[in-house]
């Protein structure tokens, strides 16, 4: 029978080996999953969405901190690539993981922004409910209209999860409601159910309150009111905008969907000491600590002015293009409307969270520090103070040594959380268009920022009686 023989270790041998292991274990990392989207993020944006996606599939079946990126990024891409079908599966995917999550707020307060890196990553609350926004537009691009409202559904749902647990107030998502009335007409069109049309009705009311400057939505109301046989409220409507219903003969729909530019991504602040209102607070934290012996302020600070800052900021990207404008025979027939700023909520996220949360994230930077820097110390006293003649000899540059690596693997720690979801775009554009059923040669014009036409592309699309047609459309610039 083989044995297993084992040295006995002191009490004080098993501590020195600790104040050893914790330096290891403050150093150690995973891949980077900022490096690991870097090629696939250049594929996408040079016009390869599937390819892109490709490389993620290794990584959205297998269970690790990134999984959620990894699906998200992925689905997003074969949405682009308009494979919706299979994009819905892996959405499907980041859909579940994100139930298994814990959405606790207060429990991450204390480390936030600190050991972010080594967990999982649990989606940023507008990453959340894109994930559901995504989903809906799948499932009407496949003409799937019940799945569809039920993801749109989600969308609030999300909404009124993060308002009740976080207190943030979100805005609704109009596009997300835009699009939940259409999917909710277009049941009770197949079925010739008036229970969904009055919840399209009840849709397109809310719309009008939360963005009364919404020209298309009038005539949305006035179709609704008319085809629910709501007399008085179609000519309250009616005397409110004028009649705004008149519709070609036998009309389809041409409903737009345009999807502009590159979303905002989270970046550095640079160095911790460069923030006075961080640093302020670290130095308002570490007076009120006591310390160690051995143990000073100036040592703590000293290791800190290389510390990176751990809150990162979501830093815009490119978006050229302004609009979307549509042309059938040199007239226009489309203006796209921005309903969804993403690049605007996501800089706002992380800029609302840095004042409530900063000086919380500074306490805990002091405790890492104390509790980093003491290990040195202790490692020193542990080698003086045992019967080791060679420990003893050695307990300077042990202290130095483990000092040295402590303060080192501090540094390395305090750094941001940089993982964000990086294919998304800038802004959601919508428009819906009736025309007489036939078939047409959309004109499509990307108009820029300064009024000029960037770009023109030709699409074929064909309308049928009192159906619905959906184009989607993306810009990678």
């Amino acid at each position: 029978m083989k044995r297993i023989y084992t040295k006995k270790i002191s009490h004080k041998t098993k501590a020195f080996t600790a104040v050893i292991a914790l330096t290891a274990l403050m150093t150690a990392c995973g891949a980077d999953y900022t490096k690991i989207v870097a090629e696939p993020e250049r594929q996408f944006y040079m016009g390869k969405p599937v390819q892109a996606a490709r490389a993620f599939i290794p990584h959205i079946n297998k269970s690790g901190k990134d999984q959620l990126l990894f699906c998200m990024e992925a689905g997003l891409m074969l949405h682009t690539g308009d494979n919706y079908a299979k994009s819905n599966q892996v959405f499907g995917k980041a859909s579940k993981v994100l139930a298994n999550m814990s959405t606790s707020i207060t429990k991450q307060a204390a480390s936030l922004f600190l050991n972010e890196r080594s967990t999982n990553y649990k989606g940023e609350d507008f990453e959340k409910v894109l994930v559901h926004m995504y989903m809906g537009i799948n499932y009407l691009m496949l003409e799937k209209p019940d799945s569809a409202r039920v993801e749109f559904k989600k969308v609030n749902d999300e909404l009124s999860r993060i308002k009740k647990q976080t207190g943030k107030n979100y805005r609704q998502n109009i596009m997300a409601k835009y699009l939940t009335a259409i999917s909710y007409e277009m049941v009770g069109d197949i079925d010739k159910d008036a229970n969904a049309w009055e919840y399209a009705y009840i849709e397109y009311k809310q719309i009008v309150k939360l963005n009364p400057g919404l020209r298309m939505v009038r005539r949305d109301l006035q179709r609704m009111a008319k085809k629910l046989k709501y007399g008085d409220d179609y000519r309250k409507l009616i005397r409110q905008y004028g009649k705004q219903d008149r519709l070609p003969y036998n009309a389809g729909e041409l409903v737009v969907i345009y999807q502009a530019g590159r979303s905002a991504i989270k970046k550095s602040r640079g160095k911790l000491i460069s923030d006075r209102a961080m640093w302020s607070a670290v130095n308002v934290s570490l007076n009120t600590r006591s310390l160690a012996a051995g143990l000073t302020i100036a040592t703590i600070v000293a290791s800190l002015r290389k510390a990176e800052h751990p809150i990162p900021y979501f830093g815009k990207r490119s978006n050229r293009i302004n609009q979307l404008r549509i042309k059938i025979k040199n007239r226009t027939i489309s203006r796209t409307r921005q309903l969804e700023d993403i690049e605007t909520t996501a800089v706002m996220t992380l800029r609302d969270d840095y004042g409530r949360l900063y000086k919380k994230v500074a306490a805990g930077i002091v405790t890492k520090a104390v509790t980093a820097l003491a290990a040195g110390i202790a490692a020193k006293q542990i080698a003086k103070n045992s019967g080791n003649s060679y420990l003893k000899l050695f307990s300077g540059l042990i202290g130095a040594a483990a000092g040295a690596g402590t303060a080192a693997a501090l540094i390395s720690q305090i750094k941001p959380d940089l993982r964000c979801w990086h294919s998304l775009p800038a802004n959601l554009q919508f428009d819906r268009i009736f025309l007489r059923p036939g078939k047409y040669t959309l004109k499509l014009e990307f108009v820029g920022k300064n009024g000029a036409v960037a770009r023109t592309e030709t699409d074929e699309i064909e309308i049928k009686k009192g159906k619905k047609s959906f184009v989607n459309y993306r810009t990678l610039y």
